[in-house]
């Protein structure tokens, strides 16, 4: 398996745990007024994240292939805006996967050939 594919592969399963957290950590707290918002856009990312899992399934997943690139793209912007959504439950620890998501996402994409 290639390195880049490892890579996507664990973003794949971290995104899938911050889904995960900020459900559980929404259920603690006063009601969220973008709750419905929040339940579209953590769909939408199984969703995603379903389709992804196909194209590993199939040996697609890796940066050369433009809908990984452009689904990856999307499934961050979708767990911003989860985030945003639900800031009143997410704590530093769930915060700090996010960021490590994106980080790798950008390392990948700057690393890959004629980039840099």
């Amino acid at each position: 398996m290639k390195e880049d594919t490892e890579t996507l592969a664990e973003m794949m399963l971290h995104a899938e745990q911050f889904c995960s957290k900020v459900e559980e950590a929404t259920m603690d707290v006063a009601p969220i007024a973008e709750r419905n918002d929040l339940r579209t856009k953590i769909g939408q990312i199984r969703n995603q994240l379903a389709s992804l899992q196909e194209l590993f399934n199939e040996g697609k997943l890796n940066l050369e292939n433009p809908t990984v690139r452009a689904d990856f793209r999307q499934l961050i912007i979708a767990l911003l805006w989860i985030a945003f959504y639900a800031r009143s439950a997410i704590d530093y620890r769930t915060f700090r996967r996010l960021v490590l998501i994106e980080a790798s996402f950008t390392y990948l994409l700057m690393t890959r050939k004629g980039c840099l």
